[in-house]
């Protein structure tokens, strides 16, 4: 399951959502940025600095929604660009692809040139822990709180595979994450990296027959998200209305 789903057709879509998914990756983010370069003034698509690396890392990434693929002197342009600037990384993010000739201009690059799929795939884990989690983590204490084994037998229902309300089932799809990788337990035991993004996808797998369609049903993380969200608020103001 990837971030987003595809663009709408109008460039500054893939702009925006570039931009979107960057900075809830924690990088500091300007839009249509004007740059000062060796040759000139130039506007960047996306301007991006990573304030976690020392000195701070800077991506200039150039966004095209095109119907046909990228042809290579409009990378030839980016890479002058590159040169010019002593930006760190470019990103050049085409909806549709590249000429094969493209490939040829960055050759020794530190430019890389990406899909919409692979500029998601490049930041998906980096945006699921400084973004995904953390949201998550502050509209679902509710939920856990009223699954917590404390407080309700829901999970050992769901040992015993017998049937969960939704708004157990939600709670306890946030509380099985919790448990583990959202205090970063794995990482500090086992000294490596966790697949952050499949893990939320396997524990949303374990709950879906519980679920509400639009949590079962969704097709992106921001999407699944966005119906958590949307469930938690519905559900603490129902409850603050029965008491």
């Amino acid at each position: 399951m990837l971030i987003e789903g595809e663009p709408r057709t109008d460039w500054r879509d893939l702009q925006q959502r570039v931009a979107s998914i960057l900075q809830e990756s924690g990088f500091v983010v300007e839009v249509a940025r004007p740059l000062k370069t060796a040759r000139g003034t130039v506007e960047i698509d996306v301007y991006a600095k990573d304030p976690k690396t020392t000195p701070p890392a800077i991506y200039l990434c150039e966004c095209k929604r095109w119907a046909s693929n990228v042809p290579q002197a409009e990378v030839q342009t980016f890479r002058t660009i590159m040169a010019d600037s002593g930006a760190h990384f470019g990103l050049f993010i085409s909806a549709r692809g590249f000429q094969k000739g493209a490939y040829n201009v960055i050759q020794h690059t530190n430019i890389h040139l990406l899909n919409w799929k692979q500029f998601q795939e490049l930041f998906l884990e980096r945006w699921c822990k400084r973004y995904w989690i953390p949201t998550c983590r502050s509209v679902a204490h509710s939920l856990i709180d009223y699954v917590e084994p404390v407080n309700s037998d829901a999970a050992a229902r769901a040992n015993r595979g017998e049937h969960l309300p939704p708004a157990e089932a939600v709670g306890l799809f946030a509380l099985h994450m919790w448990g583990g990788i959202f205090v970063g337990l794995p990482e500090l035991i086992l000294g490596q990296s966790v697949p952050v993004a499949s893990l939320i996808v396997e524990h949303r797998d374990k709950y879906r027959r519980y679920l509400p369609q639009p949590i079962a049903n969704a097709q992106s993380l921001r999407n699944l998200l966005e119906t958590i969200i949307l469930f938690a608020r519905n559900w603490q103001n129902d409850r603050k209305k029965s008491r």
